[in-house]
């Protein structure tokens, strides 16, 4: 079996073999776009359903949490839920799993600090989306956050209306 290359040369196809369609953009497969619009679906319940819990939570009458404990608490789980699909990608080996970590995180600390300040912003931006949910109406309070999710979504997929 051959599979035709960029230049119309045939190479033998192994087990690994991609065909030269499947790289080109624009040729995602109907399983790959459905994924996407499947992912666009869950997130857009997600933060509907977020900024909605965060209102009706915010707005009761009687003790509030801290906005700033939710946060921290939103960003340790995050990190819990990180470190479990890192352990299931070494395969419940944990010393390979402590010699990634020691390696991404301490021996390359340069990018470690570089990611430090894009998180502390971020983690100043959740505390003001508290405040703002507080003293907002879930729906003007999604409506002012759409610039904030436009701004961000070039650089975190860079999907960005290409298909």
């Amino acid at each position: 079996m051959a599979a035709v290359g960029s230049g119309g040369s045939t190479a033998a196809a192994g087990p690994g073999a991609v065909s030269a369609g499947a790289l080109e953009p624009g040729t995602a497969s109907a399983a790959h776009r459905r994924l996407k619009y499947i992912s666009l679906a869950v997130l857009v319940v997600q933060n509907a359903s977020l900024i909605l819990s965060i209102r009706y939570a915010r707005t009761l009458p009687g003790d509030r949490f801290f906005a700033t404990t939710a946060v921290v608490m939103a960003e340790v789980l995050k990190g819990l839920t990180c470190l479990l699909l890192l352990f299931a990608q070494k395969r419940g080996n944990v010393k390979h799993l402590a010699l990634f970590l020691h390696e991404a995180v301490l021996v390359r600390y340069v990018d470690t600090l570089k990611l430090a300040v894009p998180s502390l912003i971020y983690t100043l931006q959740n505390n003001l989306q508290y405040v703002a949910i507080s003293n907002l109406p879930a729906a003007t309070f999604q409506v002012s956050c759409m610039p904030i999710v436009a701004s961000e979504e070039p650089a975190g997929s860079g999907s960005g209306g290409r298909q």
